[in-house]
């Protein structure tokens, strides 16, 4: 792999994300440093351990780093490739400061962290990566999963293990002192954690701690070197120059498969000790290698070893600062036999003096410098060429405050800026709000970890502090407005001071994996990633060459152009630095309302050469100059512009898709990397677009070119440049937008199906703000990106290197982004994930002078503003879009199958309707149906579907007639009969019949009915206003349908008889009575309806004879009926019945109305009292009145044994307006209405009735009426003598027998019934002779049995009386005899003749 020739830039990704720390105390428990921890003064310090492994995803782009702060050390695990969980502890070792010393080793199963301390060392085992995703081979694995960090399982229980650290004890000679430079170094061969400390005092403690409890302590001393009559000079030596013995800096470090321990010395002394035998092996002077700075006397020394090298065979890197200058000394130790010594591979001078920190790689070294501003710059240098190049550092923006016009409130101006995403981390915020509190005297704790619950905490705060300067006073609006702001401006500054100081750098890190480092600070971190040639060109111009640009295609395959590009760019940042922020500022601003950039630039230019024309002579006069020394201009800018427009390492189609590379910066800190990455690149293009145009006119102004070249540039050129700063523009833009929360709804899915596009989930954790790049890069932009990255083709360790990875990333994703091609992948997310606001803005801005996909953008805004609710905008979009569908991409690949002229048209409405649906929007629907109509031809099957959704939103809109006029304009008669179907059901459930009555059916009309008829029927009966609507659409129709009315209301009624609620009782009488009334309108002989027959009906059997001849038998069939025909008296009867049934449900709701008969009926009716009814049941139906007038009686007899006022209740029921007016008594009542009835219902010459009654009477032991034996005497006077007689009534026969007697004979015969008395000339009668004469017999036998003989007078009278009657009878019956013989000239004999 080629060296990276560039130079490098800080990059800070987004760290909003509040960190949740893991809490770990130790107590070691040391042992006499208590009362010496004062003095010590540990300096914060940063380092980290980027993983070895990068060829798999989950350890590539993964590091560890740590922070030192007196006794407490924070170590965080950070992935650009996977989102780690737990990934962060924090330990603190109690009174014991911690020592830069920290190393890292991996092993196949564990990560290993070495801590030493001033008291005690620590082994810290992590489990490695690789535990975490050993079935990511067979199960594979998920970018936008999360994975636990190594540190997610770390415990106190762990780190208190007796076997994992070691609290030592200082060494004799050192007494109170601690030790203050210390290194450690993990032996994987042997399993043993080796540290060094060192003393103020000289001493070397070298501990070995094996993990198994085990610890070997042992005190390096250098007297070995020494011979022994030497050593008493030796002492005084040292106390003569101990200050040039001082160890300044140690490491550990493997040479030969042997561990060694180095100490640089003050007096420039490499010492090599044996960690075996703890002996010093080697003394190298150093400061014999380093020049003229030998003379000076050594200030400041670090020894480090190269991180990306072989154990075996690692270079050294020595930092020495003196008085005139600081070195790198670039060594390699060598060991020959028992001899060490080393090799200079290199010395770098640096022009910086105070050194925070550096490292080493193979072929390159990184240096950190502070500055005398307090600020740091960092330098990289290759180790082949030995130059310097600056890294360039990430400015911070927003000093200034936030600018508030008075046109917003202040809060939600500055909470705005301040939750930008970027802008400033949660915990510096949160850190912020409690130094707020603290200087507002405000003292609750603070500890936020939400978007939402922080800013409602400096609402508050402000609130509280706003509310405690004018408690006491009243206040002017504008006081309390500008005390507002201040407090805002207050609380602001307090954030840019915490973030100031969080920016202090400790330490640099490097990723040899990566060729990239890591920028350590106090409270967050940035990234140093490698360049592009634009960046270098236009940040780097004092380091770039020519050489620097030979691994660049689009550079390389015209390299005499090079030295004209860059000369170019000399031009371009002298301008850059010319430019004011004011003018830069105006350009963007100006760019944001759709203003041209020629027209701005050339206005801009203008003031400017109005407010400094001398300054601006010089520029101009200067840049000419410059560009004069270009041989060709024209290819130079047209080379710039294809720079800008394309610098991607292409990838191959063909190539097969590396699975690794899909996982390439998709955690969310890869993601925040890359689109910060992005946003500087996007930065940087578009002020190279607005120099050049800058510069376009400087050179129109000047004049100085040449005529040809002139007109290329103007003619080529510049168009190009404000089409592409217009461009660039616009990704800009897109780079600093905040995305907004989306939450997708159900319904989500289904309404962005229809244009292949699926609902982007963008939920953030604890309401975390993200840009909207961000979003982008972790959705669908960073997929396909990494598509296109998985296909280059380079090994995965080579591309693990961000220049061959992360650069081709950002740049396919820049691609992505691009407006000027045929991809709509951004606007089609920017629907997807409910980013509507900014996908308008993003339109309207393309819309002035972008042509690409203009009708796809429209499409997708329209389908934004459908999701917005603004419908009306996207019909009118909607329509725009159409012109497209045949020459855009994503019009063709979305809208169309295939189709071609107008039919792909009456496609595309279709969809959109679609999508007019899916949102509600039907009156927009219906314009689109419209639009279609008006283009479709009378033949085309569609013209049936789009007369349909007309139908339908007019019908769901309420647009009754729109609806039926556009169902009648329907061609597919099947459609007419199903949206018809649609109409009246409609209709119904409103109650809009008379809508219904409206319309004019013509030839649907029969179709109308059976819908209508069928609604009905599916209806319940007892609220179905469905048939009562037929029956009046029948009537409307005229005579001609006056039996289908009949029909109807007869067919409810018919149903209503299933229900047995007052109600539909009720109801029932109704439609009996209109089916009645109905049919007596029409022709008798069609005044008739149809029922079904009674399905328990037994069938009826039909012989067919066979023929005379034949030899078959009879044939017999078993017919069963399947309807009936029900003329008008059966509907009277029917009628007749349900209003007995309704009186009865009326009257007494307890008593069950379930009755199908008659019989039934009129039982239930005799026990409520309603005789009358039951009456007239009886005689609809030819039932005897027997059962009506026993009850009538029996209800008689209870009342005068025992009057109860209830019994009006029932008595009401029964007409009593045709009874006498005296209603005293309500036993006379209820009599009169029995002899009422009596006189009504018997027939004449009949005692059915009368027999019935007097039965029931003499069965419950009372009197007869006399009205009752009055009428009864003169109707059957022998019944009723025979019934006293049978019934033991003695008394009472004597009377009637008596009186009928007397009757007989011409007493009273007017009582009896007779006309006329017994005479010769009198029609004959007969008298029950036999009935009297065994009556008489009765009287005789109960006179013979009692000796009271109590009926010996009745006996006595009726006896005698009876004799009378025999013997007149026989002398009227001879008489008769004789003179009707006598008349007829006959004789006969009649003397012997007896009347009976």
């Amino acid at each position: 792999m080629s060296e990276f020739t560039l130079s490098y830039r800080e990059v800070t990704p987004d760290q909003a994300l509040y960190e949740k720390w893991i809490e770990i105390t130790l107590h070691t428990g040391s042992r006499g440093t208590q009362s010496t921890l004062q003095d010590i003064k540990i300096t914060e310090r940063a380092n980290g351990y980027s993983y070895l492994d990068s060829t798999r995803h989950y350890t590539r782009n993964r590091f560890i780093y740590w922070r030192i702060s007196s006794d407490t050390l924070e170590l965080i695990e950070q992935s650009l490739d996977i989102n780690l969980t737990g990934n962060t502890v924090r330990y603190r070792f109690m009174d014991s400061p911690i020592i830069d010393g920290i190393s890292v080793q991996e092993t196949e199963e564990n990560v290993i962290i070495l801590v030493p301390t001033v008291c005690s060392v620590h082994m810290l085992r992590f489990p490695h990566p690789s535990n975490y995703h050993k079935q990511d081979d067979l199960l594979g694995s998920h970018p936008n999963l999360a994975a636990p960090s190594i540190f997610s399982k770390a415990s106190t229980l762990e780190a208190r293990n007796p076997n994992n650290f070691y609290v030592f004890n200082n060494p004799s000679t050192a007494m109170d002192q601690l030790p203050n430079l210390a290194s450690s170094f993990y032996d994987t061969e042997n399993g043993e954690a080796i540290f060094i400390l060192s003393y103020p005092s000289l001493e070397l403690l070298l501990i070995k701690l094996n993990g198994h409890g085990q610890t070997i302590c042992t005190e390096l001393k250098g007297e070995s070197l020494m011979p022994r009559f030497l050593s008493g000079l030796t002492e005084k030596f040292r106390a003569k120059n101990n200050d040039a013995g001082q160890i300044v800096s140690t490491l550990i470090q493997l040479i030969d498969y042997e561990v060694y321990i180095l100490t640089l010395t003050r007096g420039g002394h490499l010492k090599f000790w044996s960690s075996k035998n703890g002996q010093c092996v080697a003394v190298i002077d150093i400061l014999t290698e380093t020049g003229d700075f030998g003379r000076d006397r050594l200030q400041h020394a670090v020894l480090k070893k190269a991180l990306d090298a072989q154990e075996n065979d690692c270079p050294l890197a020595i930092f020495m600062s003196f008085p005139s200058g600081c070195q790198f000394h670039i060594l390699k130790p060598i060991v020959s036999g028992q001899q060490i010594r080393i090799k200079r591979l290199n010395t770098l001078t640096s022009l910086e003096s105070n050194l925070i920190d550096f490292s080493l790689q193979c072929d390159r070294l990184w240096s950190l410098w502070r500055t005398s501003e307090d600020d740091c710059v960092i330098h990289t240098a290759s180790l082949k060429s030995g130059t310097w190049t600056p890294i360039i550092r990430e400015v911070v923006n927003d000093i200034q405050n936030p600018v508030n016009r008075g046109e917003c409130d202040p809060r939600q101006v500055y909470l705005q800026h301040l939750f930008h995403p970027g802008r400033f981390p949660l915990h510096v915020i949160n850190k912020s709000l409690g130094i707020y509190k603290k200087s507002s005297y405000i003292t609750s704790e603070i500890n936020l970890t939400s978007v939402a619950a922080m800013k409602q905490a400096i609402s508050l705060a402000i609130e509280s502090d706003i509310q405690s300067c004018f408690s006491d006073s009243e206040v002017m609006d504008h006081e309390y407005l500008e005390y507002t702001e201040w407090c805002w401006q207050k609380f602001y500054s307090c954030c840019l001071q915490y973030h100031q100081t969080s920016l202090r750098p400790l330490g640099l890190m490097v990723i040899p994996q990566s060729s990239g480092a890591v920028l350590l600070k106090k409270a967050t971190f940035s990234f140093l990633r490698p360049t592009e040639p634009l960046e270098h060109m236009i940040l780097c111009s004092d380091y770039m060459y020519k050489d620097q640009f030979i691994n660049f295609a689009l550079l390389a395959e015209e390299s005499d152009l090079i030295d004209d590009v860059m000369t170019l760019f000399e031009v371009l940042v002298y301008l850059d630095k010319q430019l004011n922020n004011r003018f830069k500022t105006e350009f963007e601003q100006k760019l944001a309302i759709n203003l041209s950039p020629n027209t701005v630039i050339t206005n801009l230019l203008e003031n400017l050469k109005i407010e400094v024309d001398g300054e601006y002579n010089n520029i101009c006069q200067r840049v000419t100059v410059l560009l004069n020394q270009c041989s060709d201009l024209y290819r130079a800018i047209h080379k710039v512009l294809e720079l800008l427009r394309q610098d991607s390492t292409p990838a191959n189609p063909d190539n097969d898709v590396n699975p690794s590379a899909l996982h390439f910066f998709s955690s969310s800190l890869g993601v925040s990397f890359v689109a910060a990455s992005l946003r500087q690149q996007c930065q940087n293009r578009f002020a190279i677009c607005r120099d050049l145009l800058i510069i376009c006119n400087i050179l129109f102004d000047t004049k100085q070119l040449q005529p040809n070249v002139y007109e290329a540039i103007h003619s080529v050129c510049k168009p190009e440049i404000i089409y592409l700063t217009q461009a660039n523009y616009v990704m800009l833009w897109m780079t600093k937008l905040p995305a907004l929360n989306n939450v997708p709804q159900e319904n989500s899915i289904q309404r962005l199906a229809p244009i292949k596009l699926t609902p982007a989930y963008n939920i953030k954790p604890n309401g975390a703000i993200f840009s909207l790049l961000e979003l982008f890069s972790s959705s669908t932009g960073g997929h396909e990106a990494r598509k296109m990255l998985a296909k280059i083709d380079y090994n995965g360790e080579s591309m693990a290197h961000w220049h061959l990875s992360l650069l081709p990333f950002i740049s396919y994703l820049r691609q992505i982004l691009w407006p000027l091609k045929n991809s709509t992948m951004l606007a089609e997310w920017l629907v997807s994930s409910g980013q509507h606001v900014w996908l308008q803005q993003y339109v309207k801005m393309l819309s002035s002078w972008c042509d690409w996909n203009i009708s796809s953008c429209s499409f997708l805004l329209a389908v934004s503003f459908l999701m917005s609710a603004e419908n009306y905008k996207a019909l009118d979009l909607f329509q725009i879009a159409a012109k497209g569908i045949f020459t855009e991409p994503f019009m063709q690949e979305r809208m169309l199958k295939g189709d071609k002229g107008p039919q792909a048209y009456i496609n595309y409405y279709l969809k959109v309707i679609h999508l007019f649906e899916l949102h509600k929007a039907r009156d927009c629907a219906i314009q689109m149906a419209n639009t279609a109509l008006s283009i479709v031809e009378t033949d085309n099957p569609l013209l049936a579907t789009l007369y349909s959704i007309k139908f339908k939103h007019h019908l769901a809109l309420k647009h009754y007639e729109e609806a039926f006029y556009a169902l009648k304009s329907n061609p597919d008669h099947e459609r007419k009969k199903d949206n018809l179907r649609d109409l009246v059901k409609t209709l119904l459930d409103e109650k809009k019949f008379d809508v219904l009555l409206s319309f004019t059916y013509g030839d649907m009309d029969e179709l109308f009915t059976s819908i209508l008829l069928t609604r009905a029927r599916a209806t319940d009966a007892t609220s179905n206003v469905f048939y009562d609507f037929l029956y009046a659409y029948q009537i409307t129709r005229g005579p001609l349908c006056h039996r289908l009315a009949a029909s109807i209301m007869y067919e409810q009624a018919y149903r209503l008889s299933q229900t047995n609620t007052t109600d539909a009782l009720e109801k029932q009488v109704k439609c009996y009575l209109a089916a009645k009334n109905v049919l007596q309108l029409v022709d008798p002989q069609y005044a008739w309806v149809i029922r079904p027959s009674d399905p328990d009906e037994d069938e009826d059997e039909v012989i067919l004879e066979s023929l005379a001849g034949s030899q078959k038998d009879n044939e017999v069939f078993r017919i069963k009926k399947q309807i009936e025909v029900v003329d008008i008296e059966i509907i009277k009867k029917e009628l007749i019945f349900s209003c007995a049934k309704l009186k009865l449900a009326r009257f007494d709701s307890s008593i069950p109305s379930n009755v199908n008969t008659p019989v039934e009926l009129v039982t239930l009716l005799n026990s409520a009292g309603l005789f009358k009814t039951a009456l007239e049941i009886c005689t609809t139906y030819n039932l005897g009145y027997a059962t009506v007038f026993e009850s009538l009686t029996l209800k008689c007899i209870m009342l005068s044994e025992e009057e109860n006022p209830n019994a009006w209740d029932w008595l009401v029921e029964n007409d009593l307006q045709d009874l006498p007016a005296n209603r005293d008594s309500i036993s006379e009542v209820v009599w009169q209405l029995l002899q009422d009835y009596l006189e009504k219902y018997e027939e004449p010459n009949m005692t059915t009735l009368h027999k019935i009654v007097c039965k029931k009477i003499i069965n419950m032991r009372m009197y007869i009426p006399f009205w009752m034996l009055k009428s009864y005497k003169v109707r059957n006077p022998s019944e009723i003598l025979r019934l006293l007689h049978c019934s033991g009534r003695l008394e009472e026969a004597f009377e009637v027998a008596h009186e009928y007697l007397l009757a007989a004979l011409g007493y009273g015969k007017e009582l009896y019934g007779f006309k006329v008395p017994l005479a010769p000339n009198s029609p004959a009668f007969c008298l029950p002779v036999y009935e009297i004469q065994c009556f008489i017999k009765e009287l005789q036998m109960q006179n013979d049995k009692d000796l009271l003989r109590p009926f010996q007078k009745e006996h006595t009278i009726l006896k005698e009386l009876f004799e009378k009657y025999l013997a007149t009878a026989t002398r009227i019956s001879n008489e008769k005899c004789q003179l009707q013989m006598s008349s007829f000239g006959s004789i006969g004999s009649v003397a012997n003749r007896s009347i009976f």
